[in-house]
């Protein structure tokens, strides 16, 4: 029996998915939903108040962006509301864009498809620390791999580690799963800190066969892992054993080329 094989035979243990937020987002308010502070608002209420102290020019010079983006960067931070009301935030997963975001259909989710998203699905962001689908977020700029000091700490991994890692033991234990399938991208996952984690850290890889060449194209690769979130929610994926029948967009397991520790999706382009 392979490694791979003995993954899915292992012990079915419910499982939480991490993706990465997005720099692209809306104000989209959802009617009729249930809606909730993100789990680490003291952290970001510090972090917003060190960016409140930063100029135009400052923003401009750290995040890389243009005037424009800086002067409504900046605008943003000085209008932020604690704690979070819906006149002037709305809930995650319908706030983000993005071709991740595209590919979760929200817009064809129950209720009971909401709620389970909400319990399975975390978002690890540069400003909130972790998010779930239906917490109250405020529009903003801040990507986690930005080079700035916070207090004592060198950045925003030194910020966010601890607290995000905390908070994923807890949601973990909360609802009783034993993995987390790691959908985000390394600039983010890096926030989570596995030696200090109550559980498996299992990264999802999305690769295309193109030109006859098989690697990893980001743009498609972002979208792979939006369609998998959204097949894990409305599919109420629960155990290991069903993770390999992902196929989306003609995207197939391959196990020769996944482990214990990563598993690899592949799909033709080509064809």
């Amino acid at each position: 029996m392979s490694k791979t094989q003995k993954i899915f035979l292992s012990t079915n243990g419910t499982m939480l998915v991490i993706i990465n937020s997005a720099k692209t987002q809306n104000y989209a308010p959802l009617n009729d939903l249930p809606v909730s502070q993100p789990p680490l608002l003291d952290k970001t209420r510090d972090l917003v108040s060190r960016c409140q102290q930063m100029s135009r020019e400052e923003i401009r010079a750290i995040m890389k962006v243009s005037e424009k983006i800086a002067d409504t960067t900046f605008s943003r931070f000085q209008d932020f509301i604690f704690p979070h009301h819906q006149t002037s935030s709305s809930p995650v997963l319908s706030s983000f864009a993005g071709d991740i975001f595209s590919e979760i259909r929200y817009h064809n989710f129950t209720r009971e498809d909401f709620l389970y998203a909400h319990e399975r699905v975390r978002i690890l962001s540069g400003l909130y620390g972790i998010l779930r689908p239906l917490d109250l977020m405020q529009l903003y700029r801040l990507e986690m791999g930005y080079k700035m000091k916070i207090g004592e700490a060198a950045n925003l991994y030194d910020f966010w580690s601890e607290a995000v890692t905390t908070q994923l033991n807890q949601d973990l234990q909360s609802t009783g799963s034993s993995i987390i399938l790691n959908c985000a991208s390394k600039e983010y996952s890096r926030t989570v800190l596995p030696r200090h984690l109550d559980g498996t850290i299992l990264t999802l890889t999305f690769k295309q066969k193109k030109n006859g060449s098989v690697r990893s194209i980001a743009i498609y690769a972002k979208r792979a892992r939006g369609m998998f979130v959204d097949w894990f929610i409305t599919r109420r994926i629960a155990s290991r054993r069903q993770l390999r029948e992902f196929d989306r967009s003609g995207y197939h397991f391959v196990e020769e080329l996944s482990s214990e520790t990563e598993l690899v999706f592949i799909t033709d382009l080509d064809s």
